[in-house]
């Protein structure tokens, strides 16, 4: 195929097209103008729009360029809040507590509270066992 050949087979594709498009804007007129009309409002919009969107930019550089930040005074750091009382940043810690440190924080559990918790362990277990196929 030569490259004439090709030119002429996509020349009457178009023509065939263009006829069509013809004919079909020879019986409906009004729409035809409707969808006409349409096609240019959106391509004058586009256009509108383009050339904001370039004219904004130009102006958000220049402006980025005129602001300079000039400093008059020295900055200050703002105070942080307060520890409270007691308060220990970091501590070194000990292999093993004393009886006398570990008093304060340990309490023994009551016969109620052991009850009580085994009691819980042993629904949970009753919920997994009756979820099991």
């Amino acid at each position: 195929m030569d490259f004439f050949e090709i030119f002429e087979n996509i020349k009457d594709k178009f023509s065939e097209i263009k006829d069509a498009v013809l004919d079909w804007i020879d019986e409906n007129r009004k729409l035809a103008i409707i969808i006409a009309a349409l096609i240019l409002l959106i391509l004058i919009c586009l256009l509108l729009l383009a050339a904001t969107t370039s004219s904004s930019k130009k102006k958000k550089t220049e402006n980025a360029n005129t602001n300079e930040l000039i400093i008059n005074e020295q900055l200050l750091i703002p105070n942080g809040p307060e520890l409270p009382r007691d308060y220990t940043l970091s501590r070194q810690t000990k292999e093993k507590w004393s009886d006398e440190e570990v008093e304060p924080w340990f309490t023994i559990p009551s016969e109620k509270e052991i009850n009580a918790l085994s009691q819980s362990n042993e629904n949970m277990i009753n919920e997994i066992i009756k979820a099991a196929p």
